[in-house]
């Protein structure tokens, strides 16, 4: 399929699924917190041991062609002298427009000190997934519309029975689809907790969250979903994974699992 014709499906999926949410809503929590909960594997919000997972609830094209939630397994340098950073918990984090990515080694996690590496003297970076595709609504084509997936309440049931996972945290483009489907979680899954990236304030509207975050109605900020636009002049400031600079993997149809990768709730 060419390129083109592929983002023009991709981008009419997108549009058609935002979703009014339902009344019931999930606790938010932001991005950051997501990730410090998966890789810590711990409540969000009480900090308790707990088996998490993150959970994308987009259709399989955004997942695969926008990019998912990851963590850093090294950051090679274009020193080849220079042996390969490897990040405490896989976290680092695009800071704003500054050109340099930030993050801690093991040594300074007691005392909170961070290191910065300029991104022109970076080779690569190579990230690890760390959120599983459970699509809320797939695209049918032939309908050119967006459809309720049939295996979503099985999926999640079984990720719920498994005996892998206590917390859930789901996350959509930018958190519309994943209020919607907390309430079919709460329906099918015996979950300690359920939560979504999104605004953590309590009664928020919310989508502000999610992968992406809010395009604020493209007024003054326009794009949507990269770190250092100016979201914190909205009413609502962004909490999306993109717009906090967390690590990405995109093209997900190519990724080969490395020996012994296993997500962290497995």
């Amino acid at each position: 399929m060419h390129r083109h014709f592929r983002f023009a499906l991709l981008t009419a999926a997108i549009a058609s699924t935002f979703i009014p949410a339902f009344a019931q809503a999930l606790t938010g929590i932001t991005a950051e917190e997501a990730f410090d909960a998966v890789q810590l594997q711990e409540d969000p919000i009480t900090g308790a041991d707990a088996k998490v997972a993150l959970v994308d609830v987009r259709t399989r094209a955004e997942y695969e062609w926008v990019g998912t939630p990851a963590k850093v397994k090294q950051i090679v340098l274009k020193d080849t002298t220079a042996l390969p950073i490897v990040p405490d918990l896989g976290k680092v984090k695009l800071v704003n427009r500054t050109g340099f990515l930030e993050y801690s080694l093991l040594q300074y996690t007691v005392d909170g000190r961070h290191k910065w590496t300029q991104i022109s003297k970076v080779a690569k970076v190579d990230t690890l997934p760390i959120a599983i595709n459970i699509p809320f609504t797939l695209w049918d084509e032939a309908a050119a519309k967006t459809i309720p997936n049939p295996d979503f309440n099985a999926k999640i049931a079984a990720l719920a029975s498994s005996g892998n996972v206590d917390v859930l945290i789901v996350f959509c483009r930018s958190g519309s689809r994943s209020t919607t489907c907390g309430t079919q979680i709460e329906k099918v899954g015996d979950f300690d907790a359920v939560y979504e990236i999104d605004d953590p304030t309590p009664g928020s509207k919310g989508g502000v969250g999610g992968f992406e975050g809010s395009p604020y109605s493209e007024v003054y900020n326009g794009y949507q979903g990269f770190p250092g636009r100016l979201t914190g002049v909205q009413a609502v400031p962004s909490v999306s994974w993109k717009d906090t600079g967390l690590p990405i993997k995109i093209d997900m149809s190519k990724f080969v699992p490395p020996v012994g990768f296993k997500y962290p709730w497995e």
